[in-house]
């Protein structure tokens, strides 16, 4: 099987393979060892930023083969525990979309975020089937976390291949910091995986 993946930077591959947690993954992403708690990796909420479940974190990728057949997501994101009383959240809905080059939408998927991202310890790795896509060229995968799931984000100078996408359009993934005046990129954590 086809570990093809997008940190979102351009053409940025990684073979997670034997890696069992995300922060060996990560780890794996970045060659070096990456707290959660570190300024350049945040859990990113498009609906606690913008209060609209119509904003997903998008993430444009190019199949590696013009016979590439995308078979699954594998997303960053965590629902939350309450380390207190030892509790999970209530189970709220999170989407998937799979969109071709010019933002048509080929696939659709809704489920409750606990179902994929449900870990006391934080940030996880969710894995979404989807039926099996021929893709060509190239392609978006938007994931909406609608507050229940923040997606994992590396804090970056550009945003290069992550994008925002409010249902009609991308923008990519920046933010003017108000304090600095600097921009700051954003690469979701999102994962490809085929054959």
């Amino acid at each position: 099987m086809l570990l093809f993946s997008g940190l979102c930077c351009a053409a940025l591959c990684i073979c997670a393979s034997g890696a069992d947690s995300a922060q060996e993954q990560i780890k794996a992403l970045t060659g070096s060892e990456l707290n959660f708690s570190e300024t350049n990796f945040t859990l990113f909420s498009s609906f606690e930023v913008f209060g609209s479940f119509g904003i997903g974190e998008a993430v444009k990728f190019t199949a590696p083969s013009s016979g590439f057949k995308l078979q699954k997501v594998r997303i960053l994101a965590w629902s939350g525990f309450n380390n207190t009383t030892k509790t999970y959240p209530a189970e709220r809905d999170i989407m998937l979309e799979i969109r071709d080059k010019d933002l048509n939408l080929l696939y659709k998927f809704a489920d409750g975020q606990n179902n994929y991202f449900l870990s006391p310890e934080g940030p996880t790795f969710g894995e979404i089937e989807i039926p099996e896509m021929k893709m060509t060229g190239d392609f978006y995968v938007v994931f909406y976390d609608r507050g229940a799931a923040p997606i994992g984000a590396v804090e970056v100078a550009d945003s290069g291949n992550s994008y925002l996408f409010n249902g009609a359009e991308t923008f990519p993934a920046e933010f003017v910091d108000q304090d600095t005046n600097e921009t700051i990129g954003y690469n979701w954590v999102i994962q490809t995986l085929g054959e």
